[in-house]
């Protein structure tokens, strides 16, 4: 049976706000029905200069029983000099090593950063998955040692869609290396997640619950395009576009019996955004 939970950056507005420490958000997230968190790098938190806040924020989950579980940060690999290159190796070896402290048992890395429109074409990918695959090499053996399973989510444009995340789960050669499978960015690079979700299922490891509103022309402010342009914006889990009941489904019909995390980046409140997300997984796990 899963554990289900949220990731802090569901609420990181209280965070960015200042109305909540990066504390009062965990135990936030454990009295509305979180049984595992997630931790981000925002509204504050930063584990490498705060050395104290690791065991701050276990703390705090702990008063619940509730034990935080993974660690989701970025990085970019790519366009580096050699000596670029081994500091950013040395800065996320350090950050590993600090969000070792949590207790987490996985971590997520990006390894690309942004990149310009006319570089996200699978030519350019297919160049660049050597030196992705190598990063995730090293950083999964290194993430080893601290008893943590490195994962690679579909997240942004470049290194998402199910045939290139594929590729990369393919290609780095380390036992200790996972999938963070975010069932809604998907749809960022225009696949169907009701296909691919259960596709992309034998790779997962951890499973990120988003979904979103999606139309094919400009409904105005507030949302961003897919690779193919249609126009998105963040929901709560159970009310976009997608079909979650399908999507659930196929994530249960594998068997996966990991931590499934809400991510919640709609414009509604994100305390009832959050809540009611990981309410309504919960209940469609129950009804599917």
């Amino acid at each position: 049976m899963p554990k289900f939970g949220t990731s802090i950056y569901s609420i990181v507005r209280c965070l960015n706000n200042k109305t909540h420490t990066p504390e009062d958000a965990v135990r936030w997230l454990c009295e509305n029905g979180s049984e595992v968190i997630e931790i981000v790098p925002f509204g504050g938190i930063n584990l490498v200069t705060d050395s104290g806040m690791a065991d701050r924020l276990r703390a705090a989950a702990d008063e619940f029983g509730v034990k935080i579980d993974n660690y989701s940060d970025a990085s970019n690999f790519l366009g580096k000099t050699p000596d670029e290159m081994e500091a950013e190796f040395q800065r996320v070896k350090t950050t590993i090593k600090a969000a070792s402290q949590l207790g987490i048992s996985t971590c997520r890395f990006d390894v690309v950063g942004g990149r310009k429109p006319e570089e996200l074409v699978i030519e350019k990918f297919l160049q660049d998955l050597p030196i992705i695959a190598q990063v995730y090499t090293e950083l999964s053996e290194f993430a080893k040692e601290h008893g943590i399973v490195m994962m690679n989510e579909n997240h942004g444009f470049h290194v998402n869609g199910a045939e290139r995340v594929r590729l990369v789960m393919e290609n780095v050669k380390s036992d200790n290396f996972g999938h963070q499978l975010d069932v809604g960015n998907y749809i960022c690079v225009d696949d169907t997640p009701e296909v691919v979700v259960g596709q992309m299922m034998p790779y997962a490891t951890t499973v990120h619950m988003k979904d979103f509103y999606v139309r094919r022309t400009n409904p105005g402010a507030g949302w961003f395009r897919s690779r193919g342009g249609q126009y998105l914006r963040g929901s709560i889990v159970g009310q976009g576009d997608l079909d979650m009941a399908h999507i659930v489904g196929a994530v249960k019909k594998h068997g996966f019996d990991g931590n499934i995390y809400i991510e919640f980046e709609g414009a509604e409140d994100h305390f009832h955004g959050a809540k009611t997300s990981l309410d309504n997984v919960k209940r469609l796990w129950e009804a599917v």
